[in-house]
């Protein structure tokens, strides 16, 4: 981007000269503390910081050289563009011996996407959290080797907005295949639908929003539509 006057933050995202249109702003990660020792010797935000929490890298400080501890205003760098790349579609008919078959698709081919939407807990207090990120937390409970393992920092509401910071840990490809459409159909002959005094028949059957491969947490839409698989038969005459 050229230069807009100044920088405007849009949540996690940042317009500023150099930076790509809505480009993700913030800390570089190096996974999540395991031990105190680490946690003692590491740049920390705050001194609230614990085992299980996440840890982040020391880019810069006041002198433009790391400074020992990890501060938004110089810790936090441009981490890549938020908007859909590769965006592609297609569709194709095959017809043979009365049969008819179209089939459309859609996608993204990669798109650098927040997962902090989608593993957000305890919202509004109602204690609640996303059942697929259970058992995938840093725990005190947890055997060494299953922390070590674990997909997400400990769950905790003192340092809840330090590990839940945008950071290059929460992106992922939020890229996506969707089978759009399938349609079945068949024409009956015309010597057997002249018979009922018709020029054509048609049977078919249509399923819409197949099904979709994507690295998205189970049950959530990569469109954010909420899209529900139908299937619809019907037949066409005519006259």
């Amino acid at each position: 981007m050229g230069d807009l006057g100044g920088t405007e933050f849009i949540g996690d995202r940042i317009r500023k000269l150099g930076s790509q249109f809505d480009e993700w702003y913030g800390y570089r990660s190096e996974g999540i503390y395991q031990t105190q020792e680490d946690v003692n010797n590491s740049p920390k935000i705050n001194a609230n910081v614990k085992v299980g929490d996440m840890k982040y890298t020391d880019i810069s400080g006041p002198n433009g050289v790391p400074d020992g501890k990890i501060s938004p205003e110089y810790d936090r760098v441009l981490l890549g563009s938020s908007q859909p790349q590769w965006m592609y579609g297609g569709n194709f008919k095959l017809d043979y011996n009365g049969f008819d078959l179209g089939v459309s698709f859609q996608g993204i081919g990669y798109q650098s996407t927040s997962l902090l939407p989608y593993t957000d807990y305890n919202a509004e207090n109602w204690g609640v959290f996303p059942v697929y990120m259970d058992g995938s937390t840093w725990s005190m409970n947890n055997t060494t080797e299953q922390n070590l393992a674990a997909k997400y920092p400990r769950f905790t509401e003192t340092n809840k907005g330090l590990n839940r910071a945008m950071s290059d840990f929460w992106l992922f490809n939020g890229g996506y295949f969707r089978l759009k459409n399938i349609t079945l159909g068949y024409t009956i002959p015309q010597r057997i639908s002249r018979k009922i005094l018709s020029n054509n028949i048609r049977v078919y059957l249509n399923a819409t929003d197949v099904f979709s491969l994507n690295k998205y947490p189970k049950g959530w839409d990569p469109e954010g539509m909420g899209i529900v698989t139908t299937v619809l038969g019907g037949f066409t005459i005519g006259f």
